[in-house]
């Protein structure tokens, strides 16, 4: 399976933000809530917008551009990041691996690859409309603080 970078996980998190509160949102207010650095805010919320995910107002506010059900997670992370590959020898890649034909888990890294991929195809923004907005994401580095 791959994983999802931590730009991906924080741009998750703002556009959840953006959903929930259902008004534009600060980059401060983003900060607060996901525990993410300024900087590395701003160079997510700046990919966000390129990909038309999200609109910029004035004052550095920021809202959703379309609605929930219509962003899937793959454009989230298509739009922010590379998907890291696993940690096998291969690098997780089907296409590329060059003793697919021989290795006894290719069929479980290509269903694997193609289930991941199906989900975030899938899955939606909308479906994490029911998550409150005060919960921490897996990378908020004020959960490893303590």
């Amino acid at each position: 399976m791959k994983e999802l970078t931590a730009n991906a996980v924080l741009a998750l998190h703002a556009l959840h933000l953006m959903m929930i509160k259902t008004k534009a949102v600060s980059i401060k207010e983003i900060q607060q809530s996901s525990g993410f650095p300024l900087d590395r805010i701003r160079s997510v919320l700046d990919k966000l917008f390129r990909a038309d995910l999200i609109r910029n107002y004035a004052g550095g506010r920021y809202v959703l551009a379309k609605a929930p059900g219509e962003v899937s997670i793959q454009h989230v992370v298509e739009a922010v990041s590379q998907l890291k590959r696993p940690s096998a020898p291969c690098g997780g890649d089907f296409e590329a691996c060059s003793t697919r034909a021989s290795c006894i888990l290719a069929p479980l890294c290509q269903q694997a690859d193609e289930g991941f991929q199906e989900t975030l195809r899938s899955f939606t923004l909308a479906e994490l409309m029911g998550i409150p907005p005060d919960l921490p994401n897996c990378l908020d580095p004020r959960l490893k603080a303590s």
